[in-house]
């Protein structure tokens, strides 16, 4: 297991956002094509929010149009390796990356932007099962 940041680097968020709209497009097809969209919107506000070179955003941008032109074809391959899109995180993994997102949020000037990103990580929250991970590691289930 990787080691989880308080404050996961800038490049580490923008990377994840990327995983999880390609991820979105790769097993749920164009039935999640909104999430994939709110999170494809947040590949710029996290860009943005942590003033990180236009490249980076562009390469992931590049990623989530490339999965969208094989779903459009109903093609079984991936613009990211298996792996990738099956990556399992557990509950310190998906706190790191709502955190993160909060810790952006509070980096834009525009509530709208703001909003946005808090979406995002709800959403983030819910597809990766956060709630039941804290459920299941919660106070009187035996682990501290």
């Amino acid at each position: 297991m990787a080691k989880i940041e308080r404050h996961p680097a800038p490049e580490k968020l923008l990377l994840q956002v990327t995983t999880e709209a390609v991820s979105a497009l790769a097993l749920a097809g164009e039935d999640k094509s909104g999430d994939a969209a709110s999170l494809e919107a947040g590949v710029d506000l996290i860009a943005k929010a942590w003033g990180l070179p236009q490249e980076l955003a562009d390469n992931s941008h590049t990623l989530i149009n490339r999965q969208k032109e094989l779903v459009e074809k109903a093609s079984s391959e991936s613009a990211l390796p298996d792996d990738q899109i099956l990556d399992i995180y557990d509950g310190p993994m998906i706190a790191e990356l709502v955190w993160g997102l909060f810790e952006t949020a509070i980096r834009l000037d525009a509530l709208q932007d703001r909003a946005a990103v808090h979406q995002m990580a709800l959403l983030l929250a819910e597809a990766l099962d956060f709630d039941e991970w804290i459920e299941q590691c919660g106070p009187g289930n035996g682990e501290n």
